[in-house]
């Protein structure tokens, strides 16, 4: 039984490392991002501190505002984003979910374009 409470608070703590991380890198604080979930900032306190867990939906819905994955969320390990990408992210926010996903379409295929090619594939300029 010990375990099993182990494992929860594990969970909460690296999320809420994750979820405050994201948070600063992207500018935003505590009260900021409790205005976008629509919760009170002690909520916002609490899921970074790992006191409680949020729900699925709000760590979806988190993982958005912040420009992550729900698994990057939850991992073990912070993946650091390049500045631009934080302020990218703070820009699509103010989006709904269809611009925003739209916009990710481009973006993807504008990298995918920029991408150096793989060996033995002709390159850009041949293109």
């Amino acid at each position: 039984m010990g375990m099993e409470k182990q494992a929860p608070r594990a969970l909460a703590k690296n999320l809420g490392r994750n979820i405050a991380a994201r948070r600063k890198a992207a500018g935003l604080t505590q009260g900021r991002l409790a205005d976008l979930l629509d919760v009170d900032t002690l909520t916002v306190s609490r899921y970074e501190t790992g006191n409680i867990l949020p729900p699925l939906t709000t760590i979806e819905t988190i993982s958005l505002l912040l420009n992550t994955t729900m698994m990057e969320l939850i991992g073990d390990r912070t993946v650091a984003p390049v500045p631009q990408a934080d302020r990218i992210g703070i820009w699509l926010s103010t989006l709904s979910q269809a611009d925003r996903e739209w916009i990710t379409g481009i973006v993807k295929q504008l990298v995918a374009h920029c991408q150096p090619s793989p060996p033995g594939k002709p390159g850009k300029a041949a293109a």
